[in-house]
């Protein structure tokens, strides 16, 4: 399946800011069951300087600069991608112990990963303050890919889907006790409790496509940024799950990018000099086609 995504942000000031210096991950990435056919960056002004380069984890990153004085800053990320339209059956995985023997000696990259995305990260702290939900599903002696798709379906049935409800910053402890966040919050959530029982797993941001399947309701997520998580099996390697649809990511997920956590793959990060008020303004639109462009054009 081919989609297009087109991610505009929109910044205003109140007035003139002299300056600006953003670092964005919104171009898509390619992976197993992805290509990215192409991508671009169009910014408003015309930034002095605009860089792409691969992050520590294989994520494409764009940074640039406005050194003179601007009231507004646009930023439009179009890309093509194509997905895989069959999805690999979930395998037999190995246990948390076997899984785990032999990981710190390997130097393959996704084990590598693994080892980081075992450890505490800036917005997910391993600790016992969410022992309760593990206590309610533990993981035993079952598959790590197989517990990771358990864990999905428990968090979509017992936690409830709130717009608003909650920012980066708001505890996971309160989204717990509160059961209810959004799609970054449950993926934070799956993968504290996955750390917490010695599981490699990392978070994941992408899309969904726009426009649903005939007869189908319109998932939730749509015509905006989403997260997910992916775990780590050794013989496997790398599964995702969406705990926010309780599903596992199809032709109609693109990823962008993964980390250890939101912190590694914010979509948009940066610091403006003067400008007064901000504002901020994000449209996002998954569309399906049946071929890729020759070039992108705004």
């Amino acid at each position: 399946m081919k989609l297009h995504v087109r991610h505009r942000t929109r910044y205003g000031y109140s007035s003139h800011a002299s300056q600006s210096h953003n670092f964005i991950t919104l171009q898509p990435r390619s992976t197993r069951n992805q290509s990215c056919l192409t991508t671009k960056v169009v910014v408003t002004p015309e930034p002095d300087t605009l860089v792409s380069e691969l992050d520590v984890y294989g994520n494409l990153s764009a940074r640039f600069s406005i050194s003179r004085r601007h009231e507004q800053c646009d930023i439009v990320v179009s890309s093509w991608v194509e997905t895989s339209d069959v999805l690999e059956p979930l395998p037999d995985s190995s246990g948390v112990l076997e899984n785990l023997k032999g990981l710190d000696a390997s130097e393959d990259e996704d084990a590598l990963m693994a080892i980081d995305c075992l450890l505490s990260s800036p917005f997910i702290e391993i600790t016992d303050k969410l022992d309760a939900l593990v206590d309610e599903i533990p993981i035993g002696d079952q598959g790590v890919l197989q517990y990771a798709e358990r864990l999905m379906t428990h968090i979509f049935e017992t936690f409830d889907y709130t717009s608003g409800f909650s920012t980066v910053v708001t505890p996971l402890s309160k989204i717990y006790k509160e059961r209810k966040g959004v799609c970054q919050d449950f993926a934070h959530l799956a993968i504290a409790v996955l750390r917490r029982q010695h599981v490699p797993v990392r978070y994941v941001s992408g899309y969904l496509e726009t426009i649903p399947p005939p007869g189908q309701k319109k998932l939730q997520g749509a015509d905006a940024s989403h997260a997910w998580f992916a775990v780590y099996d050794q013989q496997h390697g790398w599964y995702d799950f969406d705990p926010t649809n309780n599903k596992r990511p199809d032709a109609q997920y693109i990823t962008t990018a993964w980390g250890r956590d939101y912190a590694d793959v914010t979509p948009i990060k940066g610091v403006v000099y003067g400008g007064g008020t901000h504002s901020l303004n994000v449209e996002v639109d998954v569309t399906r086609s049946g071929s890729p462009p020759v070039a992108i054009t705004e």
